[in-house]
């Protein structure tokens, strides 16, 4: 049974639990023992009785050495070598008196074997699953073997003390035996797989943990992202798009419109007589009337896809996605009568109140790939110095062939 169960726990992988090593060590001194006990009368004393005995301590002192290792917990030297020493010194002296080498030999095993339950009670707390339970229930079998050899030494009943003689005490006694190597066997192997599985599930519950926090600091950083790519391209006194992303947005609806072959509309706002405006109010109230301005742009869109955004100073550009020319002069209209309507007093204007001008433009690039926006930039702004010139608070539209032809080189 010993040399059985040797293999299975020293197949497990060794050098992730050195307690499975120490407990195959010790079955194996155990297998050894019983063999060195089979040949008594073939072998001599000091080997069938002597080295036996000192294998069975030394078995006892390798289950110890295995509980703490398992334990964490230094294991006292007078446990893992006095035994051995005890045993070895005393019994070739005592080859001849057999009740006293097994009172000798049984107090030391009993001796052993308690101290064993008695580590694993003391750390029965910090020990997880069941494991532990099979071995207690092992070493407290193999003591009350001892101590009942121990007493039948001293009671005199000198057939039951040699293990070479069979009635049923002895038949029992070495089933109890098996039973308690069985359980030696399987407890700490058991408490090895528990141990795996909690510190697998504590593993598990901190990598998800951890996945949560990385979650969380990745949804926090693309916020973030969010936010700065925000910040990038919006102007932070209105809200609405900066020159930046004026001149992105306007580059990719130009490519997009050029190949769809579709006109692409552009309106170019300024406020009438800002710099006026700003001498008699003050900057603060210009502020101000920016922000208004760019509330009523931002209301004004009709698509999502439409881009508001601040050109530059008092100047703001608005590009109607798949608007055509006449579209775009709707939305303008709409725009000036929406600015006019807040009735914003400007003592300065001719108008007596802040009004905007706004050309509009809209052409279909040309397929060739030297065609760019500003071409449509200068005609939306040629048609607002018209519109300014033309009196303000008004809308003047970019009379040209809505087909781009390439400025000459």
């Amino acid at each position: 049974m010993s040399a059985t169960l040797v293999l299975p726990v020293a197949l497990v992988p060794l050098r992730q639990h050195p307690e499975l090593r120490t407990w195959a060590w010790a079955l194996g001194a155990n297998t050894l023992a019983y063999v060195l006990f089979v040949l008594r009368g073939q072998v001599s004393d000091l080997l069938s009785v002597v080295l036996a005995n000192v294998a069975v301590a030394q078995t006892l002192v390798l289950f110890y050495l295995g509980i703490c290792r398992f334990q964490q917990r230094e294991p006292s030297r007078w446990l893992s070598v006095a035994p051995v020493l005890l045993v070895g010194a005393s019994f070739p002296l005592l080859l001849d008196k057999l009740p006293l080498r097994v009172m000798l030999g049984c107090s030391v095993y009993a001796a052993q074997s308690l101290a064993c339950v008695v580590i694993l009670i003391r750390c029965r707390e910090q020990t997880i699953g069941r494991g532990q339970y099979l071995l207690m229930a092992g070493f407290t079998l193999a003591t009350l073997v001892s101590l009942f050899r121990i007493g039948a030494a001293a009671s005199g009943y000198m057939e039951l003390l040699s293990i070479l003689l069979t009635n049923p005490v002895q038949v029992t006694t070495f089933l109890v035996l098996i039973v308690a190597l069985i359980l030696f066997g399987t407890g700490l192997a058991l408490m090895v797989h528990e141990r795996s599985e909690s510190q697998l599930a504590r593993q598990s519950g901190l990598l998800e943990q951890q996945n949560r926090l990385l979650q969380q600091y990745s949804n926090r950083l693309e916020a973030a992202n969010l936010s700065l790519t925000e910040l990038s391209i919006t102007d932070s006194l209105t809200g609405l798009g900066n020159r930046r992303h004026f001149d992105e947005v306007l580059r990719t609806e130009w490519e997009r419109a050029r190949r769809g072959g579709k006109p692409l509309a552009l309106l170019l706002i300024d406020i009438d007589c800002f710099k006026d405006y700003n001498d008699c109010y003050g900057h603060q109230a210009g502020d101000d009337c920016l922000m208004k301005v760019a509330t009523v742009l931002r209301t004004s869109l009709r698509r999502a896809g439409d881009l508001a955004a601040r050109y530059g100073g008092e100047e703001f550009a608005v590009v109607p996605v798949d608007a055509d020319l006449e579209q775009a002069r709707q939305l303008a209209q709409a725009i000036c009568r929406a600015v006019a309507a807040q009735a914003l007093a400007h003592v300065r204007s001719p108008h007596g109140r802040v009004t905007v001008s706004i050309g509009v433009a809209a052409l279909v690039p040309s397929l060739d790939a030297q065609s760019e926006p500003e071409a449509l930039i200068r005609r939306a702004d040629a048609a607002l110095y018209r519109a300014k010139e033309g009196g303000r608070n008004k809308v003047e539209v970019d009379r040209l062939p809505a087909r781009c032809v390439n400025a000459p080189s």
